[in-house]
């Protein structure tokens, strides 16, 4: 992840956060640095120490750390919070509350699926950006043992994208193992 610009513009910067964390500020600079600035709460209430990254694979995040809270407030480019989560190394238990559990996400994009040892395979979450997607599939990916996540398309919009892509004809083994027959 690199450091946004201090002068850089964040047209998607809203009043409300896309998530909260009950994080302290340890854990927050371990996984992110020290703090690359520090600005006033409105209405003097005290400081609030603020982290802007651009990830690799294109999303941006803004994080606000208030320590009479003692909580992290996150906003996003696109609302995405699996996926900011993996990259602040955080687990979704120290989610406090999220804007997608209050807005309708959209099922079209791309599908993040799980698959287990046995073969059972669940949808993680929906991603509208391709590459977002493939980047979660592989954080998470590194860090199961037993487990495989593949990126999947959902709805037309994404059929229409994978459309203009090479496509694999997948053949699936008795035992669950997956493999490309043709491309």
């Amino acid at each position: 992840m690199l450091p946004l610009p201090s002068n850089h513009p964040v047209p998607w910067f809203s009043e409300r956060p896309s998530f909260t964390v009950k994080v302290s500020r340890t854990e927050l600079e371990q996984c992110l640095g020290a703090p690359h600035s520090l600005e006033s709460e409105p209405g003097g209430a005290g400081r609030v120490e603020r982290w802007g990254f651009r990830c690799d694979c294109g999303l941006e995040l803004v994080v606000d750390y208030s320590r009479q809270s003692q909580a992290a407030s996150v906003w996003l480019s696109s609302l995405e919070v699996e996926h900011a989560l993996a990259h602040m190394h955080l687990r979704t238990t120290h989610v406090l509350w999220r804007r997608d559990a209050e807005e309708f996400l959209s099922l079209e994009g791309w599908a993040i699926v799980r698959q287990d040892e046995r073969g059972n395979r669940f949808d993680i979450c929906v991603l509208p950006v391709q590459e977002h997607a493939l980047c979660l599939a592989e954080q998470l990916e590194s860090r199961s043992h037993q487990q495989s996540y593949d990126v999947e398309s959902r709805g037309t919009a994404a059929q229409r994208m994978r459309s203009r892509q090479r496509w694999a004809m997948p053949r699936q083994a008795e035992h669950g193992e997956q493999y490309s027959v043709a491309v």
